[in-house]
């Protein structure tokens, strides 16, 4: 038997903009995504019904005869472990239930005044994985996200929630995006210059993402990667890969059957591991594994994280830094290039803090290379906060160059 790959997708999303409901849109899709080993060689193929399969095996043995000769084997036969990932509660076809989240979240949205934009979504996942190395394994997921924009004259307040479960208050997200729209009334440019520039995770997950790539075990092979051995983070920067944690990208396994732990990729600075799928890993024969991805069932496989955690530091309080830019939202982080680093923030909303006061800040860029940026941290937050797939304290990094 192949390895066999089933998922069958639910999802609800509503929009509210401009004082009504402007977006209603439901999806259900589900297929079966099939590997073949013949030779040495991998065949991938796809379909959507079961009664396609027995052909589907034969198309991807045929595909197969054109891909690369490796040492790959399919996952074998494990335990994995149990997590709570699915809320029964969360239904994708109980607009309702949407419609009442939207609702709550615009009545907080727009207390202080001003206009809203909301976005909610519900969805509802089951996975199961089959292969004739004797692994079999299966899990439902369920997940919810609601993007809530405040628009108050000229100020602009962001909250972004996403999880396997809903939030305990809609509301306390939305006032919190209020009362940022509120606060960054009247926001100015900072003087050009360096600063030292504390990342909330909105922004935060950016640069993570935009550092990732580096940690691609097919970058390492193919010789793309900057990260090479010898190099070195901040002292105060330990990172790894876990779907057994707490953010929204949670799994028992990965997408081709191998237990989810933790998986260090940064030790106090130090390169400890790189990302890699099985394929991957037999072309470049090494043993590390367990960190592979499919975007759906008709996406052939490839390497991509679950979880990413970044580990506390000591700061209780950013205050001690002096004065420092608080950066909340900002964008163009995928115009970076992955390769070199290079980064150009344009900042939507930040304040610039010193003592006890708060100027808003808006319409100016953070340009530099990301990994200078994590290697000249200044300090790391005590707790732990969650934004979507990110598990992180809040980073202060120090000498960010500021162009207004």
């Amino acid at each position: 038997m192949p390895e066999i790959y089933f998922e069958k997708m639910e999802s609800a999303s509503l929009t509210y903009s401009g004082g009504e409901l402007k977006i209603k849109e439901t999806s259900t899709d589900s297929g079966y995504g099939i590997r073949t080993i013949e030779d040495g060689r991998i065949g991938f193929s796809y379909c959507q019904n079961e009664g396609q399969i027995k052909e589907t095996i034969e198309k991807a043995k045929l595909i197969g005869r054109f891909s690369p000769r490796s040492n790959f084997s399919f996952a074998p036969k494990s335990s994995y472990p149990g997590l709570d990932i699915f809320d029964s509660s969360l239904d994708p076809n109980d607009f309702d239930f949407l419609k009442g989240i939207l609702a709550e979240a615009r009545e907080a949205a727009e207390k202080f005044g001003g206009k809203s934009r909301i976005n909610a979504t519900a969805e509802k996942c089951f996975c199961s994985l089959e292969n004739d190395e004797g692994f079999h394994g299966e899990y439902k997921k369920t997940e919810f996200s609601i993007y809530i924009e405040c628009m108050n004259a000229d100020g602009l307040g962001i909250e972004y929630y996403s999880s396997n479960r809903k939030p305990d208050s809609v509301t306390d997200l939305a006032l919190r995006a209020a009362g940022t729209a509120r606060d960054m009334q009247g926001a100015k440019k900072p003087e050009s210059g360096n600063y030292t520039v504390v990342m909330e995770l909105e922004a935060l997950d950016s640069l993570i993402e935009t550092l990732l790539p580096s940690f691609s075990g097919d970058w390492k092979r193919r010789g793309i990667t900057k990260l090479q051995e010898g190099f070195r983070f901040s002292e105060m920067f330990t990172m790894y890969e876990d779907g057994r944690s707490a953010g929204a990208d949670s799994r028992p396994f990965d997408d081709e059957g191998i237990p989810s732990e933790k998986r260090a990729m940064v030790e106090k600075g130090e390169l400890k591991s790189f990302l890699y799928d099985r394929e991957t890993a037999a072309l470049e024969g090494v043993e590390l594994q367990g960190t592979c991805t499919r975007n759906s069932y008709d996406d052939r496989p490839s390497i991509g994280s679950s979880n990413i955690v970044v580990s506390p530091g000591d700061c209780r309080d950013f205050s001690e830094l002096g004065k420092h830019i608080e950066l909340h939202y900002a964008h163009g982080s995928h115009t970076a290039n992955l390769t070199t680093g290079d980064i150009g923030l344009e900042v939507s909303c930040a304040f610039l803090a010193d003592g006890d006061k708060r100027m808003p800040l808006k319409g100016f860029m953070i340009v530099g290379n990301i990994f200078d940026m994590f290697k000249s941290i200044e300090a790391i937050e005590s707790r732990q906060r969650i934004s979507d797939w990110l598990v992180s304290p809040r980073i202060a990094f120090s000498s960010l160059k500021v162009v207004s």
